[in-house]
């Protein structure tokens, strides 16, 4: 089986399905040039890659920001696919299918193929492609004898039998009996045998046989989907297929129809000229027999689901009005059978897909369990972690907002997740946005959504993240990125305003709980007026502070090991540990980066690692001074850590240490010395500004800002 389906799961939007080929490539991202697009601002441009090689699917993560996961393990490097693999991409869960061919939609059922003898007079059959289409063949509205639209076997709402023995010289007992054996029937082979049994034993034809249309017919069909599902013919010769114009006819009125001597016969166009005149212009030539054909719907109520067609060989042999009537109660009680059937087989699907569905939905559940599980982790022995493993839960009991605050890397966001994850709100959906990775312009659009044509490039409606949090918990990092007038907007929402979609007038209101975060010192940024006061006394309803690694250091070892193990999974690498001295030296450094630089100087070791522990020179560390430390070298001394240590009141607000030689510092505000520092780092990379945002250890937009904000120009 080489063709594969992926079905796409996403936050607040329809799963959608694609079918993979093994010819192509398929590339999941955020581009408009991916094969699959992922509206995911955790997916990266061009995130991961599915392909077929050697018989079999593999994934390959295109150095993605987040990863891509599988069995609960980053992809680093190509990993096998199997059938019902699921992909972790941001927040999507992309399920992988093995198929053996392309779907075919359009298929709404498959007639069984039918071998049942019947009494050395014929077989029923059908082809391999769902049976033989009627025949092009002419049928002249002039051979009709006689119609009937309703049958007097039934009772006027079509569902009770009754007697009519003496009136048409048909039995109703017989078809009641017919009735009952369909009725118990449970295949389309058992009702046609039991069908055609039944009539060739109470009329006089020689040949029978069942149209099916391939789907309930409504408004609109064509006759040429009328499929051949069984038939029999004397003495083995071939069954004659019923006119394409006669089926139409009868299907269109609804009537069963009774020919008269020519109008059973096949006739071929185009050889020879009729007996009798014509309104149709093709010149006919009846076949050489004479007799009879019968042809009725096979309905129930409005619903269309066939013909039955009868027809005698021999010139003694004839229907009467009587057979026609008998005919059409046959073929209205095979459409209740039918019916019913279908009815049945609806609700099996229906309960098939419910239980699939479910059993998808529980496995899912555990997989996404496992990988929250596995992101919202709080590790750590110090005391500054179990007390805010305390406060985590006792946040999590109520709907306040939060305002989770500390340096970059220390894990906000998974404070953020264990307070979700262990409140009412765990079923529900969490939401994150970046305040700090979108642009100003578009961060209205992300969070209250947009109308079509709201603005340039708002192709379709999109639900904003509020929308798509309803019930559950927005998780906002970097909060104090969002500009004053946004700001408004975002504070009347959190005051329990209904709010309108970008370009919209309709009133939409929400339950959702807002998480936010922040590295920035709110205080002085209400301050300098940068900040709504009101806004920042909204989110500072309950408040947990995140600690710094270096606050922190017995936390350090136990980090340490936790990513070393791992990446040793990940990697098959055999990796024992650190020696001493690697450990003394990740003890001793004082981490601008926290914990994400923790996890990256542990991934590298074990990456390029050359012995069975870990070394000092296997550990790369940066020369960036921490938050509290000043970085122009020139001016001031860089304190100890034991200084450093000493002074340091909270993680927010560290202060630097002066020289000993006081003549030589200058001065300055913090803004003076960013400013100051941003254009010598921007000098030394040639006003590269990645080079310079990756020195500095901040995103691309964020150095942007920063150069606005200080008037930086390039001289």
């Amino acid at each position: 089986m080489h063709h594969a389906v992926l079905t796409v799961k996403s936050e607040g939007k329809k799963p959608f399905h694609a079918t993979l080929f093994p010819s192509s490539e398929t590339i999941l991202g955020r581009s408009s040039e991916c094969t699959i697009v992922l509206e995911d601002d955790r997916a990266s441009r061009k995130h991961a890659v599915l392909f077929f090689r050697d018989g079999h699917w593999f994934v390959r993560d295109l150095k993605s920001r987040n990863g891509t996961v599988l069995h609960n393990q980053l992809v680093v490097r190509d990993m096998l696919l199997g059938d019902g693999d699921v992909i972790g991409i941001g927040h999507c869960m992309i399920e992988f299918r093995l198929i053996g061919e392309c779907p075919d939609e359009s298929k709404s059922w498959e007639p069984e193929p039918m071998t049942t003898s019947l009494g050395g007079t014929g077989v029923y059959g059908i082809t391999e492609d769902r049976g033989a289409a009627p025949s092009d063949s002419f049928f002249s509205p002039n051979e009709i004898i006689a119609r009937r639209v309703k049958t007097s076997f039934l009772d006027s709402e079509g569902s009770t039998i009754v007697d009519q023995a003496t009136h048409t010289g048909h039995d109703s007992g017989n078809l009641c009996q017919l009735a009952f054996q369909l009725g118990k029937a449970n295949s389309i082979k058992e009702v046609s045998r039991l069908t055609i049994d039944g009539l060739l034993s109470a009329t006089d034809a020689d040949a029978a046989a069942i149209w099916l249309l391939p789907q309930e017919v409504k408004s609109a069909f064509r006759v040429s989907q009328l499929r051949l599902v069984a038939h029999t013919a004397p003495n083995g010769r071939d069954y004659l297929h019923i006119p394409e114009s006669l089926a139409k006819t009868v299907i269109e009125n609804r009537e069963a129809i009774l020919t008269g001597e020519e109008g059973i016969g096949q006739r071929e166009k185009g050889k020879g000229e009729t007996s009798s005149p014509s309104p149709y212009p093709c010149p006919l030539t009846p076949i050489p027999f004479l007799g009879h054909t019968l042809v009725a719907p096979v309905r129930f109520q409005d619903k269309i689901f066939g013909l039955l067609h009868l027809y005698g060989e021999s010139p003694d042999k004839s229907f009467s009005s009587e057979d026609l009537e008998y005919t059409l109660a046959v073929a209205d009680t095979l459409g209740a059978a039918l019916s019913h059937m279908t009815r049945e087989r609806e609700l099996i699907a229906h309960l098939d897909r419910a239980t699939s569905a479910i059993n998808d939905a529980k496995q899912e559940n555990i997989i996404l369990r496992e990988l929250l599980n596995k992101d919202t982790e709080i590790i750590g022995v110090s005391s500054a972690m179990l007390h805010v493993g305390k406060l985590v839960e006792r946040a999590s009991e109520g709907k306040a907002t939060l305002l989770i605050r500390g340096e970059s890397g220390t894990g906000k966001e998974l404070i953020a997740r264990a307070a979700h994850f262990a409140g009412p709100r765990k079923s529900k959906p969490f939401v994150c946005l970046n305040c700090a990775a979108i642009s100003e312009s578009l961060l209205a659009s992300e969070l209250f959504g947009h109308e079509k044509g709201a603005f340039t490039g708002a192709t379709e409606r999109k639900i904003g993240k509020f929308e798509a949090a309803n019930l559950g918990t927005l998780f906002l990092d970097e909060i104090g990125e969002m500009s004053p007038l946004l700001q408004a907007k975002f504070l009347r929402v959190l005051e329990g305003y209904p709010f309108e979609r970008v370009g919209g007038n309709t009133p939409i209101s929400v339950d959702v709980r807002v998480v936010a975060a922040t590295n920035r010192d709110l205080e002085k940024e209400v301050a300098e007026g940068r900040f709504r006061h009101d806004l920042f006394f909204r989110l500072r309803v309950l408040e947990i502070i995140v600690p710094p690694l270096r606050k922190r250091k017995e936390d350090i070892a136990v980090l340490a090991r936790h990513f070393l193990e791992r990446f040793r999974i990940e990697t098959g690498r055999r990796i024992d540990g650190f020696s001493q001295r690697a450990m003394r030296l990740l003890q001793e450094y004082r981490w601008p980066g926290n914990i994400r630089e923790l996890k990256n100087v542990v991934e590298r070791a074990v990456l390029l690692g050359t012995d069975s522990l870990i070394q000092e020179a296997d550990i790369a560390l940066s020369s960036l001074r921490t938050t509290g430390d000043t970085n122009v070298s020139s001016l001031v001394r860089p304190a100890s850590n034991a200084e450093l240590d000493a002074l340091a009141s909270d993680s927010l607000h560290e202060h630097t240490v002066e020289t000993a030689d006081a003549s030589t510092y200058t001065p300055m505000t913090l803004e003076q010395w960013e400013k100051q520092h941003i254009e010598a780092t921007l000098q030394y990379c040639q006003w590269n500004k990645s080079n310079a945002a990756r020195i500095l250890g901040v995103e691309r937009t964020t150095l942007d800002r920063k150069i606005k904000r200080y008037e930086i120009d390039k001289e």
